[in-house]
């Protein structure tokens, strides 16, 4: 393979790191067999399919490499890892190291890398070739290595080999020897006196991966914080360093261990002021206007005119944290929208690091607290995720308050939903363990559907202690208006019965199934127009899909429009659907879209996911189709398409309902009587 090729692999592999796991996997296919399986083509495969728990097939693409190239050491390091977690037979790797050694005699850019491999498995032969390598490092490494494995050799070749290095090579090759052979004294001794530029990188990382298959966590803490100084700010290394017994508060040991939530105070620390609440926020109006701060803000709006004083109170850090906003004007550390209070928790414009998530509730409750001793609230509410949920309940238990944790989603559902090989990772795991410990720690639990009270259930939480409060919306911001006739010209729908989607384009919404059934319809009538008004990540895919299948006629994308034109759009549309998919999420999980489409007065059309089934009863107030089946929500489209009184009547019926089971101000009512029964107790048993 030419330099030339080779520059062309590096360019095409970082472009790839850029795609969606399913366009990467079939990217790397692609790209090894256009490289006539070139060895870093086969590695950066096989260690994509590590990264997505697919070891197996990373084992099959490894040997691929190590067949091609035995003196390719990426991945043979690579290889050994594998090894280990599938289990596999030791004559793998013996295959594995025999081909290192027929191969790294005529590979000298090779040799230094080998080293690596053939001192820890005594490979004598191979050394005693490398001994006479052209690389002065390789053969002072084979000549102080022999001196360790012989007590009896002279050490004068040695010697004389290192006296002609400079102190930086010297300790290189100390390094390398001490690294490879596991010897502790002799590496911590260089390490104590040697420059940073010493280290060698490769070696220090392949020791550590083998310190850590002999479960040697001593040596694999000492390789670590090596490597640490050669590469600070390494990410694979700090996780690793996090992920050791001895670190007590990591993210690898919450996990195994469970989050260590503090007793409660036998009294309140403070007089608390009568029903004033804080309630802790991942995100909120002004900075953000989606669902999650839609919801906060209707239900915060109808608190307050009910009589409690709810403050929202933002998550350390936030807004700076955010994708796009940490170039944002100086924020002020009050906001108040429509009469609530928004209060942020900033230190300076310092983006605020999660990770270690233990360290960053305890700077995150001990701003909490400090501000909690200002203003006095009796009760601490967290909205999802977990960061708010542990930090509310430690925060309550140590001022001898009682807490409410409230999920609004499982953020590792939503991603296990989208890749089902991470819902198998260990990463999945600690994440539900912290949202099940936020959960059973908390003094009350709420939960927007009974999908998700049943998930908490099953996760350990005590069900007599969780409530559901739905979305909802303000029905007197979204109420049927007349149909905005510009606009209808604007966009092209004059005359036209428009089905129209309004949220984020999203592959787990359905909107490809909605594609599929306008494709087929577009060959039977043309008396329909499909709008689909937001963005989001698959818009791009969903508008090569109409071009590609001559749609333009009958769908338009009108792309993200501003927050207060929404009602506009609505106006043009007839019959809503919502098709989210078959999905953990998708069942679990509501959105908050179709309420605003029934207080609009539209025909709801709804996949059968549970979350949706909760919210639509057939003929009342919408219809439900089979979900993840386009031809099924075909028929409902082209039954309501047929049938004009039926929508009318569907859409009527939708927003009566909406207004009686579903505004803001009826669901804040449920909050409230929570509220009311947390009031009445002694905090300190309510933290209990």
């Amino acid at each position: 393979m030419t330099t030339e090729s080779r520059l062309d692999i590096a360019q095409e592999l970082k472009s790839i790191s850029g795609l969606s796991v399913e366009k990467a996997r079939i990217a790397h296919r692609e790209l090894a067999l256009r490289s006539g399986l070139d060895g870093r083509s086969l590695v950066a495969y096989g260690r994509f399919l590590i990264a997505q728990s697919e070891a197996r097939a990373a084992e099959e693409i490894l040997a691929l490499a190590l067949e091609r190239d035995g003196a390719n050491v990426p991945a043979l390091e690579l290889y050994l890892t594998v090894l280990e977690k599938i289990g596999a037979p030791s004559g793998r790797l013996a295959w594995a190291l025999k081909r290192l050694e027929e191969s790294v005699v005529l590979t000298p850019g090779a040799h230094r890398a080998a080293l690596d491999y053939l001192i820890p498995y005594r490979r004598v032969a191979a050394l005693e070739v490398l001994g006479r390598s052209p690389d002065l490092i390789v053969r002072a490494v084979v000549a102080v290595n022999a001196i360790f494995a012989d007590r009896q050799r002279d050490s004068a070749e040695a010697d004389a080999i290192l006296d002609e290095l400079k102190d930086t090579d010297r300790n290189r090759v100390l390094l390398t020897v001490s690294m490879a052979r596991g010897n502790g004294t002799l590496l911590e001794q260089t390490l104590h006196v040697c420059a940073d530029e010493s280290i060698p990188e490769d070696s220090t990382r392949r020791a550590i991966r083998r310190a850590q298959r002999q479960n040697k966590p001593k040596m694999v803490e000492t390789l670590l914080r090596a490597y640490l100084r050669r590469k600070p700010q390494d990410r694979w290394a700090k996780q690793q360093l996090e992920k050791l017994p001895g670190g007590a508060f990591s993210n690898y040991r919450l996990g195994q261990e469970g989050f260590p939530l503090p007793p409660a105070a036998s009294s309140a620390a403070y007089q608390p002021v009568d029903k004033k609440v804080f309630y802790l926020l991942h995100n909120s109006l002004p900075h953000h206007s989606a669902g999650y701060a839609t919801r906060t803000h209707g239900l915060l709006h109808q608190l307050n005119r009910s009589g409690w004083d709810v403050d929202g109170v933002t998550r350390l850090g936030y807004p700076y944290d955010m994708p796009g906003k940490a170039d944002l004007p100086d924020v002020a550390p009050h906001d108040v929208v429509d009469g609530v209070d928004y209060i942020r928790l900033l230190h300076g414009r310092e983006i605020e690091k999660k990770n270690p998530l233990y360290h960053y509730t305890q700077r995150y409750s001990k701003a909490l607290e400090g501000l909690a001793r200002t203003e006095r609230p009796s009760i601490i509410h967290g909205a999802s995720n977990h960061w708010n949920g542990l930090t509310a309940v430690q925060t309550a238990r140590r001022l001898g308050l009682p807490s409410v944790y409230e999920v609004r989603g499982l953020w590792e559902v939503t991603r296990g939903s989208r890749d089902p090989e991470w819902a198998r990772s260990d990463m999945f795991r600690y994440m539900a363990r912290m949202e099940a410990d936020a959960a059973d720690g908390a003094t009350a639990v709420i939960t927007i559907t009974n999908a998700l009270r049943d998930e908490m259930i099953d996760r350990g939480v005590d069900a007599s202690k969780i409530m559901v409060v739905p979305n909802g919306v303000d029905t007197g911001r979204f109420n049927p208006i007349p149909r905005d006739e510009a606009l209808a010209t604007e966009l092209g729908v004059q005359g036209k019965k428009v089905i129209g989607y309004v949220g984020s384009v999203l592959d787990y919404e359905g909107i490809d199934l909605m594609l599929e059934a306008t494709a087929v319809m577009s060959n039977l009538r043309n008396d329909f127009h499909v709008l689909i008004v937001g963005d989001g990540t698959e818009l791009q895919r969903f508008q090569d899909f109409v071009r590609d299948n001559a749609l333009d006629n009958f769908v338009t994308f009108t792309g993200r429009v501003p927050h207060e034109d929404v009602e506009r759009y609505y106006s043009l549309i007839d019959i809503t659907p919502f098709p989210r998919l078959a999905l953990p999420v998708c069942e679990m999980v509501s959105p908050l879209k179709p309420f605003e489409a029934m207080a609009m007065g539209k025909a709801v059309v709804a996949s059968n996911v549970a979350a949706l089934a909760e919210i639509v009863t057939p003929g009342l107030n919408g219809l439900l189709h089979e979900k993840g089946d386009a031809e099924a929500l075909r028929a409902e489209l082209e039954r309501l398409l047929d049938n004009p009184e039926l929508v009318g009547r569907l859409g009527d019926q939708a927003r009566r309902w909406v207004v009686e089971n579903r505004d803001w101000k009826s669901l804040a009512g449920r909050i409230s009587d929570l509220y009311q029964t947390l009031r009445v107790q002694e905090p300190a048993h309510a933290a209990l």
